[in-house]
């Protein structure tokens, strides 16, 4: 085998594993983009609904207050 054919084949396999983790980021990234809209709509649901109660909490916060 020349220099030329074992650079060569030391090229290709260092491209291959290149390859290889270059899919394994991706996969990695689309996990996360995924868990990332689940948790976007997880938090706006929750900031919905704390919007919703904060009136309900703040008017029994000043109950409370004049209570003490």
């Amino acid at each position: 085998m020349s220099t030329h054919e074992e650079f060569q084949k030391k090229i290709n396999k260092s491209l291959n594993q290149m390859d290889t983790k270059i899919s394994f980021l991706n996969e990695g990234v689309k996990g996360l983009g995924e868990a990332f809209k689940e948790f976007e709509a997880d938090i706006t649901e929750f900031m919905a609904f704390s919007a919703e109660n904060y009136a309900d909490h703040e008017k029994r916060i000043k109950e409370l207050e004049k209570k003490i």
